[in-house]
């Protein structure tokens, strides 16, 4: 009689399975996640430098063109991480010419710092900014009008802020208009755009002042764009050429601003326009040293524009001229008993080749302006002369197209 000896199965080997799987699968899935926030994490910082990138490229844009100066770091909006912008001009070792920087830090989702530095070269601006107009000259002569394909139309000059304008630590720049006067102007540091009107006794003369945002006085909030230049003079000749609007040298002449706007339904007041020279009262035509006799005037003019219609900017329409104070504008030479007789010219230029002059580039009469401007700079030569005109070539390192036409009278 054969006995059957039962066969035993192994117990718990299916578990074991089940458990290395498990294991498997969760090693997968940690991977898996970590790949995610690896790619999460790298988009991110990608678009982290991608802003990085605008908000260098943008300031160097402002440094290139000589518009600003290195300022201490400043806090910029790069969305979730906020970024700080510094900036560095220093000699190049090539003539004239100087290296710029932008550089913008940062902290990315992990708290890692991140750094972004963009670099150029630009013009060294001379002391009383000589090279008035900063129009772009192209690389042959084209009759002094100074285009540069690839220029897109009507885009403003970079929005420059009036020098010794200060930093409140807020995203805005407080500027005195002259010395001597209480009215401060509130910017924003970014657009240049004029966001208040402050008063505020002036401090003794000679005395230092750091203004901060508990310090402005009596304000009152504006929506102001800046219209802003120099005034030169060459009134040495009858028969100005490039060196002298290229070079201008002439002591400077008693002056007032007026701006006539053709549009209408400005807030009040609807424009007011401030400069560094002698008002008629004043015929202090020196430096700050006392010394050399200035030939410049920098002028600076808050204009509220118009408010926005439906789908559109706040815009002004209108035309600036220079009022003479003690001198008279006329054509011709002056005769005995009579005082001098000049004429007023405007740089002035097509520098994007479009066949128009566009706010930017100075044209007699502004029309629909919704940005700020800088550079739009006038020239001052006697009644008998002609507004000189830059025919070039403009060789480098003096990329500029000097160019003048008539303004006044």
């Amino acid at each position: 009689m054969s006995t059957h000896t039962p066969r035993i199965r192994p117990h718990g080997l299916a578990l074991i399975e089940v458990l290395v799987a498990l294991l498997l699968l969760g090693l997968g899935s940690l991977s898996l996640l970590r790949l995610q926030g690896g790619l999460r994490l790298g988009a991110d910082l990608s678009r982290q430098q991608a802003e990085a990138v605008r908000l260098a490229a943008d300031d160097l844009e402002t440094l290139r063109a000589g518009s600003a100066a290195a300022a201490p770091p400043a806090v910029l909006d790069g969305g979730a991480s906020p970024m700080r912008l510094q900036r560095r001009i220093e000699a190049s070792a090539l003539q004239r010419l100087a290296s710029v920087s932008s550089r913008i830090d940062w902290h990315d989702r992990h708290g890692q710092p991140q750094t972004l530095e963009l670099a150029s070269l630009r013009l060294q601006p001379q002391a009383d900014l000589a090279a008035a107009t900063l129009l772009a000259r192209s690389s042959g002569g084209s009759g002094g009008t100074g285009r540069s394909s690839g220029a897109a139309s009507g885009i403003a000059s970079p929005a420059r802020l009036p020098p010794g304008s200060q930093d409140l630590g807020d995203g805005r720049q407080a500027w005195r208009v002259r010395p001597d006067s209480t009215r401060i102007w509130v910017f924003d540091s970014r657009s240049a755009t004029v966001t208040q009107r402050c008063d505020r006794p002036a401090p003794p003369p000679g005395t230092p002042e750091r203004l901060d945002a508990g310090s402005l006085g009596d304000c009152r909030a504006v929506s102001g764009l800046l219209l802003s230049g120099h005034v030169r003079f060459a009134t040495g000749t009858d028969m100005p050429g490039e060196t002298q609007a290229e070079q201008p040298d002439s002591a400077i002449l008693p002056l007032d601003l007026r701006l006539t706007l053709s549009s209408t339904g400005h807030p009040t007041p609807a424009w007011e326009c401030v400069h560094d020279g002698p008002d008629g009262i004043s015929t202090d035509n020196t430096d700050d040293t006392g010394g050399t006799a200035r030939s410049a005037i920098a002028y600076h003019c808050l204009v509220q524009p118009v408010a926005a219609a439906s789908g559109s900017l706040p815009r002004w329409s209108g035309r600036l001229d220079l009022v003479p104070l003690g001198w008279l504008l006329a054509e011709g030479s002056a005769t005995a008993g009579q005082s001098g007789r000049f004429r007023v010219c405007r740089y002035s230029a097509d520098r994007d080749g479009n066949g128009r002059i566009d706010a930017a580039e100075h044209p007699a009469v502004y029309s629909a302006v919704t940005l700020p401007l800088a550079g739009q700079n006038f020239l001052v030569v006697r009644g008998s002369a002609r507004c000189p005109v830059d025919t070039g070539p403009w060789p480098w390192p003096d990329p500029l197209d000097d160019s003048t036409v008539a303004h006044q009278p």
